[in-house]
C-alpha cells in the first residue's frame, strides 16, 4: 500500500479542526499504547494525513508537535508514548531495609528460562521500538536489546561472551526495517558470532519476525523509496529480486501497528518454550516465593518498628 502526497496545498487548520485532530490522535494513541511517535504517524496515513514524500516531513512534524503539546498540557499521558533515548543508568539504592523488602517483593522474578533448552533474547532496531516491545519481553522475562541500527562489533562481541558463559544454545528474535540496513543485520550478526566464538560452533538461531518479505509482498503496509546509495543496496536488490519484491521499495517497522508487533513477538517467544511442564512448575514456585517475600516483608516491618520503639524508649530514659 503506497500513498502519495497531495498536490494541493492544504489550508491552515481552524481551531475546531485542530481540536478534532487532537481527539483523533488521543483515540489512536490510546488504542496502540505504548507506541512511538513514528508509529502514530504511520497509523494515521491515509486517514488523518497523507504520507510525506519528496523529502518533506510536513505531516510527521505535525504529529510530533501535537503529541508534544498534548502531553505538556496534560491531555495525553506521557507513558503512552515511548522514548528509549532517555533511559537512566543508576545504581539501585533504598531509603531503608523496609523499602528494599518492598521493592523485592513487588519485582521478584524467578528465571523461568533456566529449565528450557535455549536462551532467548529479543533484539530490535531502535530505542523507540524497544519501548513498544517491552511489555511483551517483560511479561515473558526475556532480555531486550536495541541495536540502534547496524549491530556494532562490540555489541556482538559482548553478546558472544555472555552466550559462552551460559553455555546454552541461543535464539535471537529480531524486529527491524525491511531495507538494505535492516536486511543486513541478521547476516552481519551471524557472521560476527561465528568469528568471535572462535569456531566453537555456538548454536545461534537468528530470525526476523518483522518486517518480513511476506509483509512487503502483501502490499498491506506503507512503503517508502529505498536509498540506492546504501552500501548494502546491491545485496538487498538481489534478495528482493529472488523473492519477487520491488527492490526500490522498503518498509519501516513502524508501518506495522504496535499491537501486531507485540502479538507476533509474544507468539515467537512462546514457541521457544519447549518444556511446558517445567515452565508451569517454575511459574507456580515463583508465585509461592513471592508470597513468602510478602510475609517476610511484614515480619521485617514489625522488627524495624519494635527496634525503633525500643530506641526511642532508651533515649528517653537516658
Amino acid at each position: 500500500m503506497s500513498y502519495g502526497a497531495s498536490s494541493t496545498r492544504r489550508p491552515r487548520r481552524t481551531k475546531a479542526q485542530v481540536e478534532e485532530l487532537r481527539t483523533e490522535l488521543y483515540a489512536l494513541v490510546e488504542a496502540a499504547r505504548p507506541c512511538s511517535v513514528r508509529h502514530v504517524y504511520y497509523l494515521g496515513i491515509g486517514w488523518l494525513w497523507d504520507k510525506d514524500s519528496g523529502g518533506s516531513r510536513r505531516n510527521y512534524s505535525v504529529v510530533v508537535r501535537e503529541l508534544g503539546l498534548m502531553r505538556e498540557r496534560g491531555d495525553l499521558p506521557w507513558e503512552w508514548i515511548t522514548d528509549g533515548t532517555r533511559r537512566v543508568q543508576q545504581e539501585i539504592a533504598y531509603d531503608s531495609i523496609e523499602d528494599a523488602m518492598d521493592h523485592t517483593a513487588q519485582h521478584y522474578r524467578r528465571n523461568l528460562w533456566s529449565t528450557q533448552t535455549r536462551r532467548v533474547e529479543v533484539w530490535c532496531e531502535s530505542d523507540s521500538v524497544a519501548g513498544v516491545l517491552e511489555p511483551v519481553t517483560s511479561a515473558w522475562g526475556v532480555s531486550l536489546y536495541s541495536c540502534r541500527g547496524q549491530s556494532s562489533k562490540t555489541f556482538v562481541h559482548e553478546a558472544v561472551a555472555e552466550y559462552t558463559r551460559h553455555g546454552k544454545p541461543v535464539s535471537v528474535i529480531f524486529a527491524g526495517d525491511f531495507d538494505p540496513t535492516g536486511r543486513a543485520v541478521p547476516r552481519s550478526v551471524v557472521t560476527r558470532v561465528n568469528r568471535y566464538s572462535g569456531g566453537d560452533g555456538l548454536d545461534l538461531s537468528f530470525r526476523q519476525i518483522a518486517v518480513t518479505a511476506s509483509d512487503v509482498s502483501s502490499g498491506e503496509f506503507v512503503t517508502h523509496d529505498v536509498n540506492t546509495r546504501d552500501v548494502n543496496y546491491s545485496r538487498y536488490r538481489q534478495e528482493c529480486l529472488s523473492e519477487r519484491i520491488d527492490p526500490h521499495n522498503a518498509v519501516e517497522i513502524e508501518a506495522l501497528s504496535p499491537g501486531l508487533l507485540r502479538t507476533r513477538l509474544s507468539e515467537a517467544i512462546e514457541s521457544e518454550v519447549d518444556d511446558v511442564r517445567q515452565w508451569n512448575i517454575q511459574s507456580h514456585t515463583e508465585q509461592a516465593e513471592r508470597e513468602l517475600l510478602r510475609s517476610l516483608q511484614a515480619s521485617v516491618h514489625d522488627i524495624v518498628r519494635n527496634a525503633t520503639d525500643k530506641s526511642v524508649i532508651d533515649n528517653n530514659d537516658g
